[in-house]
């Protein structure tokens, strides 16, 4: 990942956190260092999502998430996998080892694309303006 935000004049600042306690304190770490803020699907991160968005709140920096569960706890934009989609493929691989497939003979399931979501309030608290055009190709949109 570094290496690509080079590529692009783009760095890439880390924090880090042991423990869901000490998240906060890392998020706040970002302050002043940072113009967005992007969270991994980490359970440590996830488990504080609400600490990480009121630092962006705090600070008018964007809090983008890589799970799409984390913007309806105020993260402001998603790309990711949809949880529901991941559950039917991995039930329908599941369901052809029940028939007596051989797990190893089976290909490996992908989904076919990411989905959008966006959290219209939580934008607005950090500053941020979204496009009519962005709005309109997002998978869900959050306005709470």
């Amino acid at each position: 990942m570094k290496t690509e935000a080079a590529k692009i004049g783009m760095s890439i600042v880390e924090a880090t956190a042991a423990q869901s306690a000490a998240v906060p304190d890392a998020a706040r770490s970002l302050v002043g260092k940072a113009d967005v803020i992007l969270l991994p699907t980490d359970s440590t991160v996830v488990s504080a999502v609400e600490s990480v968005v009121k630092v962006g709140v705090d600070a008018k920096i964007p809090v983008y998430a890589s799970d799409t569960n984390s913007v309806e706890r105020g993260a402001m934009a998603a790309l990711g996998f949809n949880y529901y989609k991941l559950g039917r493929l991995t039930g329908e691989i599941a369901a052809k080892v029940l028939n007596g497939a051989k797990p190893g003979d089976i290909p490996v399931g992908t989904l076919d694309s990411e989905d959008l979501y966006l959290n219209l309030a939580s934008a607005k608290k950090m500053g941020v303006t979204l496009s009519e055009a962005m709005t309109q190709s997002a998978a869900k949109v959050i306005d709470q």
